[in-house]
């Protein structure tokens, strides 16, 4: 039994791959918050904000450094945020619309998280057209209104009252737009403020490649909702033929993660399976031995951990590994002259180990 999962561990592990490293701390200059404009680039085709792609990560610290310095002026109203997506990589007008959406409140929530503001601090557009001859970007611009300086209060050596200037009212701040590229055609290309807001749920199903190709079918469904996901997989073969091969099998595996980054990617959890088995010659079973059989039942229960690399809208690839409790009763047999001979009965085994891996094929359904 161990060889199985030993095998499924190598495996996995030669699919995983590494990831890049975080740049080190730098010191970041904040931009001009009276019009200059941030323009972040995304992967045609993909929704995930990746921060270190070409220079994102750099824009991204000068503009939190930015929304630090002005952080009252944005609170009041005074300072608005303009967030603009921009997206013309699809074939349709509403998949452009979907994905600026998507793109423009994946970079608002990034800022959301670091720097304390509000939804109401944003002025929101989308727009189904390339911006400067980009086909992916979301377009970060500060308006002010005006600025008043900060005058520091001195005690006056004349003790004689002066008389205090009147207050004038400031004039409202005028939200400016962000250029866009002259269109040939009339078509409405543009929707401006309200955005829904990304759903932060969805559903799933999902089959393990792994065991498929050992030939046990299988099927899952994963709920997700914010950072919590439930998912419950299940599978199991009843193959047989006249030589005498047999593989009859089947599994439950329920698990519950905890994705710890913002992007959804990175998760631990914890989970079990539980299994009956009868193999014999089986693609299973010639893990263990080509002459011996196995029937019985199985159960585990441990810590998983993982990553799902998203392949385009509505799919995506979850590696994943365990490591747990195992325990394992069974009978062991041979087959002669097409009679089931028994070579041990009742038998037992527990260990600490692999309890499950996996290289999932995820198709959303909803979300």
């Amino acid at each position: 039994m161990r060889i199985k999962f030993l095998f499924a561990t190598f495996f996995l592990l030669g699919v995983l791959t590494a990831f890049g490293q975080t740049p080190g701390n730098q010191t970041h200059k904040p931009v001009d918050p009276n019009g200059d404009t941030i323009v972040f680039k995304f992967v045609a085709d993909n929704d995930t904000f990746y921060i270190p792609y070409l220079g994102n990560g750099d824009k991204l610290e000068e503009l939190f450094t930015t929304i630090d310095r002005y952080k009252v002026l944005v609170a009041n109203g005074t300072v608005r945020i303009n967030v603009a997506g921009y997206c013309s990589s699809y074939a349709t007008q509403s998949e452009n619309f979907k994905s600026a959406a998507i793109r423009a409140n994946r970079v608002k929530s990034e800022l959301i998280v670091h720097n304390g503001i509000k939804e109401e601090n944003f002025t929101t557009t989308i727009h189904a057209l390339p911006y400067e001859g980009h086909k992916s970007v979301v377009v970060v611009t500060l308006r002010v209104s005006q600025i008043q300086p900060v005058v520091e209060e001195r005690p006056q050596s004349d003790p004689k009252p002066e008389r205090k200037p009147e207050l004038t009212p400031q004039p409202e701040p005028v939200v400016e737009e962000p250029k866009q590229e002259p269109r040939s055609t009339p078509a409405p290309d543009s929707v401006p403020l309200e955005v829904k807001k990304e759903s932060n749920y969805d559903l799933s199903l999902r089959t393990n490649l792994l065991y498929d190709a050992m030939l046990v079918p299988n099927l899952g469904l994963e709920y997700r909702t914010n950072r919590i996901d439930v998912k419950l997989d299940a599978g199991g073969g009843y193959w047989g033929d006249e030589h005498g091969k047999v593989q009859k099998l089947w599994f439950v595996n329920p698990e519950l993660r905890y994705y710890m980054d913002n992007a959804r990617r990175f998760y631990v959890g914890a989970g079990g399976n539980y299994s009956k088995y009868n193999i014999y010659k089986g693609m299973v079973g010639g893990l263990f031995s080509d002459d011996t059989g196995y029937q019985g039942s199985m159960w585990n229960t441990g810590a998983t951990a993982g990553y799902q690399l998203p392949l385009g809208h509505s799919f995506a690839l979850d590696f994943n590994l365990g490591l747990g409790y195992n325990s394992a009763s069974y009978d062991t047999f041979n087959v002669v002259n097409q009679t089931r001979v028994y070579k041990e009965r009742d038998q037992s085994k527990n260990f600490f180990g692999p309890t499950q891996a996996g290289v999932s094929l995820i198709w959303k359904l909803a979300k």
